[in-house]
């Protein structure tokens, strides 16, 4: 970590995103593991020292097993019950050394991933994860600033589409981008099949609208300036490309497609991902020995 923070300052950037690894940081139900929290408050402290602004990130894909036992966010008693309490432990011991919060990333996929297959539990999930977001803005909110990272993306129907299947893109429209950016904006729940439900404190409940994209920066940033709440933009980009010349070309395009939306709205920052290869996986814009890749001089070039 220490390494990848002097790349990253070396090469112009000026802030890091670190996951606080829920799984490893809580192996049970409010205990804290000292080594998972000294090394999460060491990466802060290094990033700083570096001259990078440390923003961390809460939830990861991987959750503990005891709080997956026990529903995970599909159970809407236990979310309750046991995601605020991880928030406001986040908040007491790293509070003083972060940036910024992003509590929750990429929330479509995760519903997707965790109940892929069934409406009705799929809705319920999706309406917990809303809640959380709420719950986590209320204990964090005064503080550092919290951002979204919302995976939107434009959605297409298919050329002759039958009924079914406008419908279908409907639905998935709806959750990428209605349910969070209206949420935000009007305090509102619209989950497809559900009933439309108020929630205190959700209306305006971030400091940024963050969106973690793969494309389409120039009209994701509109759609969401004009969806979503009066807040700053921000993008998190995850290059399209099988080679690193191809991600090299998708970068460039998001930076020409991101200036010209920023000569009308608010963008404060832009953050790529992934940043180091992880062999075998070499989609990184630095190689694991450090060195900037075509992809990286792209992003570093703008």
């Amino acid at each position: 970590m220490t390494d990848d923070l002097a790349v990253a300052a070396s090469i112009g950037l000026d802030s890091v995103r670190i996951d606080v690894p829920w799984a490893l940081a809580q192996p049970r139900a409010g205990v804290l593991d000292g080594d998972v929290v000294e090394a999460v408050l060491s990466a802060c402290v290094g990033a700083a020292d570096a001259g990078l602004r440390p923003w961390l990130r809460l939830l990861q894909p991987a959750v503990p097993v005891w709080f997956d036992d026990e529903g995970g966010f599909a159970d809407a008693r236990n979310t309750g019950r046991f995601w605020p309490r991880w928030v406001e432990s986040c908040a007491d011991v790293f509070g003083d050394v972060v940036s910024g919060w992003v509590p929750i990333e990429a929330p479509f996929a995760m519903a997707r991933r965790l109940i892929p297959d069934d409406a009705r539990r799929h809705g319920e999930l999706v309406e917990s994860l809303v809640v959380a977001w709420r719950d986590a803005w209320r204990i964090l909110r005064g503080g550092p600033p919290v951002m979204t990272s919302l995976d939107v993306a434009v959605v297409r129907a298919p050329e002759e589409a039958t009924p079914e299947q406008l419908a279908e893109t409907n639905r998935i429209d709806q959750l990428r981008w209605g349910v969070w950016l209206d949420g935000l904006r009007d305090g509102r729940i619209d989950i497809p099949g559900r009933a439309l439900r108020e929630l205190a404190d959700l209306d305006g409940a971030c400091d940024i609208v963050g969106l973690a994209i793969r494309e389409d920066a120039e009209t994701v940033l509109y759609r969401a300036a004009e969806q979503g709440p009066e807040r700053p933009l921000a993008l998190t980009f995850r290059p399209t490309g099988s080679t690193d010349v191809e991600r090299s070309r998708s970068i460039e395009a998001m930076w020409r497609s991101t200036r010209r939306a920023a000569e009308e709205l608010s963008v404060t920052s832009v953050t790529i991902t992934p940043f180091v290869d992880h062999p075998p996986v070499d989609d990184g814009i630095v190689t694991t020995a450090g060195e900037l890749k075509s992809s990286g001089e792209a992003f570093v070039a703008a």
